[in-house]
C-alpha cells in the first residue's frame, strides 16, 4: 500500500490521472465532495514536480480533461462536437492559474503565505471566468459542495467563491505539511478545514426563518420532448393547450403566480406586437386573474436610429434581435419580458461577437450568426407587491448575476429551465443541486420550473423542500416564502475576488521559513 501511494505521489502522470478522477467524482450525483481536498493536494504536488510551465500545463490539462469529462459528459447529449469542444477548451483554460501556482509552491516560502497565494490564484481564475464570453462556472470548486449545505452556510457572507478559497487554501496547507512534516503546519491545516465547518454548523442550527409573507405559486413541468420538432406536436397551438390544461389542475383562488419553464411556448413572442397565441394566453390569464411567467423566444424590435450595435434585419424588416426570454402575461392585458443575460457560449451566442463584428469577413454577417441577443438588465416582475425574477437556465449558475436580482428587491429566486437537452444524465441533477447555493447566498427560497425535471422548491437555508422526478408530467402548488432582508453577500457581492488579488502579494514577498 505504501509503495502504491508513493508511486502516485512521485509520478506526474499518476498524479494527473488520480487528481482528475477525484475531482470528477466530487460532483453530484456522486456524494463525495470532500475528495476535492486530496484532489487539489495532488494537483499542487504535480505543480511542484513540474520542471517547467509547459510541463505544468501538459499534466494539469490531463487532470482537467478527466475532471470535465466525468462531471460534464452530458454536454455531448445536446451536441457531440460542442460538448467535446467545451470540455477541451475549459480544461485548457483551467491550466492557466497553475502556471502561477507552480511558482508559489516551488519557492518554499512561509506556509500561510504560500497557501494564501495558491488559493488566491485559483479563486481569481474562477472570479474572472464568471465574467467573460467563455464563462463556464459549472465546475466552480464550490459546486461540489452544493448538497453539503450544513457545512457551507458561511457563503451568505462570502458567496460561493468562499468555498473555493476554503478548499484550495486548506489543500495547500495539507500539501505543505506532507512535504515538511511540520506540526505547526498540521495545526494550520486542521484549523483551515474545520473552523469554517464549525461556523457553518452553528449558523445552520441557529438560523431562524422569518419570511415577510408567502405567495402561492403553481409550478408546471410539462415534460415536452425537446428532441422532437415542436415537441412532437403538429403545430404551436396544441402544446399551448396542453400546458394550459395541466396548469389549471392546480390553479385555485389562492394562486398568485403560474410559472412555466424555459421554451414552454413553441411560438415566438413579438414584443409590443402580440400574435394569436399571445392573445389567447392573455385571455386565459384574464380568466384566471393570475399572472403567468413563461419562457419563450422574444423578438424585440428597434426603431430606425435606436438600434443596438449588433442587430438583425431581413428583407426590409424593422431592426430586431431574438432573445431567450422570460415573458410575463398579466391579467390587465400587459406583456413584459426579461432577456437572458448569461448565454451558453457557442450554443446560444458566438463568444466575443460584439468585437468580431468589426472584422470584415466575406460572406459572413455577424449579426445573423450571433445567436440570441444578450440581455443587459436584471429585470424583475411585480406579483401582488412582491418582486419576482425569472432567472433562465444557465443564469442560475452565476452567483453574482442572481444576487443582483435579489439586491433589486426580489423576495424569492425563480428559475425557469429546459433541462431536457441532456437526457437522463447528471446534468439536470447538478442544475437543481447548484441552486441550493444560490438560496444560502441570498437567503431566498428558490423555485424551479423545468420542462423535463427537476422542478420544485429549495428553502432559504439550502434544504430541499420539494422536487419532481425526471421525465414526468407534474404540477405543484407551492406556498413560497418571501423575504426582504439582504445578506452580506447580496449587499456587497464577490468581495473575496478582489481580496484575492491582494492575496497574491505574500507569495512573492514572504520569507522562506522551512
Amino acid at each position: 500500500m505504501r509503495s502504491f501511494v508513493a508511486t502516485i505521489w512521485n509520478t506526474k502522470y499518476h498524479l494527473a490521472v488520480t487528481a482528475g478522477i477525484l475531482l470528477g467524482i466530487s460532483y453530484p450525483p456522486f456524494p463525495f465532495p470532500f475528495l476535492m481536498f486530496p484532489a487539489f493536494v495532488l494537483l499542487i504536488r504535480l505543480a511542484s514536480l513540474s520542471v517547467s510551465g509547459r510541463e505544468t500545463a501538459y499534466f494539469t490539462f490531463i487532470s482537467f480533461v478527466i475532471w470535465n469529462t466525468i462531471a460534464t459528459y452530458w454536454l455531448s447529449f445536446a451536441t457531440v462536437t460542442g460538448g467535446i469542444s467545451a470540455i477541451l477548451a475549459n480544461a485548457a483554460i483551467m491550466t492557466v492559474p497553475f502556471l502561477l501556482i507552480r511558482y508559489f509552491v516551488r519557492v518554499g516560502r512561509h506556509p500561510l503565505a504560500m497557501a494564501l497565494s495558491v488559493a488566491s490564484a485559483w479563486t481569481i481564475y474562477e472570479f474572472l471566468h464568471y465574467r467573460w464570453d467563455l464563462a463556464w462556472p459549472w465546475l466552480s470548486a464550490a459546486n461540489a459542495f452544493s448538497n453539503s449545505v450544513i457545512i457551507v452556510q458561511y457563503i451568505a457572507y462570502t458567496g460561493s467563491l468562499g468555498i473555493t478559497f476554503w478548499i484550495v487554501f486548506s489543500s495547500a496547507l495539507v500539501f505543505y505539511f506532507l512535504i515538511s512534516r511540520n506540526k505547526q503546519v498540521l495545526n494550520y491545516s486542521l484549523a483551515a478545514i474545520l473552523v469554517p465547518v464549525l461556523i457553518s454548523v452553528v449558523i445552520y442550527y441557529t438560523y431562524t426563518d422569518n419570511p415577510d409573507n408567502t405567495i402561492e405559486v403553481v409550478v408546471v413541468q410539462p415534460n415536452h420532448n425537446s428532441y422532437l420538432e415542436l415537441s412532437g406536436f403538429s403545430n404551436t397551438f396544441d402544446p399551448l393547450i396542453d400546458i394550459l390544461e395541466l396548469s389549471e389542475t392546480k390553479i385555485s383562488a389562492e394562486t398568485q403566480l403560474v410559472l412555466w419553464p424555459e421554451n414552454a411556448l413553441m411560438s415566438s413572442v413579438h414584443e409590443n406586437r402580440p400574435r394569436s397565441n399571445d392573445l389567447f394566453i392573455l385571455s386565459r390569464v384574464k380568466e384566471w386573474g393570475v399572472p403567468l411567467i413563461t419562457g419563450a423566444a422574444l423578438i424585440r424590435y428597434y426603431e430606425p436610429g435606436n438600434e443596438p450595435p449588433l442587430y438583425r434585419q431581413f428583407n426590409g424588416s424593422l431592426p430586431h434581435n431574438i432573445y431567450n426570454a422570460a415573458v410575463k402575461f398579466s391579467p390587465d392585458g400587459s406583456i413584459s419580458s426579461y432577456g437572458k443575460g448569461k448565454l451558453v457560449p457557442i450554443v446560444e451566442r458566438i463568444p466575443f461577437v460584439e468585437q468580431l463584428q468589426y472584422i470584415p469577413v466575406p460572406g459572413i454577417n455577424w449579426a445573423d450568426i450571433s445567436g440570441f441577443g444578450r440581455g443587459q438588465e436584471t429585470t424583475i416582475f411585480e406579483i401582488d407587491n412582491t418582486k419576482v425574477p425569472a432567472v433562465i437556465c444557465y443564469d442560475s449558475v452565476f452567483p453574482d448575476w442572481v444576487r443582483r436580482f435579489v439586491k433589486q428587491g426580489s423576495g424569492m429566486i425563480t428559475v425557469i429551465t429546459n433541462d431536457g437537452w441532456w437526457g437522463n444524465t447528471s446534468g439536470h441533477i447538478q442544475h437543481y443541486d447548484f441552486a441550493r447555493l444560490r438560496a444560502i447566498e441570498n437567503r431566498r427560497a428558490v423555485i424551479r420550473s423545468a420542462n423535463n425535471g427537476i422542478s420544485g422548491m429549495i428553502l432559504s437555508n439550502g434544504d430541499v423542500h420539494s422536487k419532481t422526478e425526471y421525465w414526468t408530467r407534474d404540477v405543484l402548488a407551492l406556498d413560497v416564502p418571501v423575504y426582504s432582508d439582504l445578506t452580506f453577500y447580496t449587499r456587497f457581492g464577490d468581495l473575496i475576488g478582489y481580496f484575492c488579488m491582494l492575496g497574491l502579494i505574500p507569495g512573492f514577498f514572504s520569507r522562506k521559513t522551512i
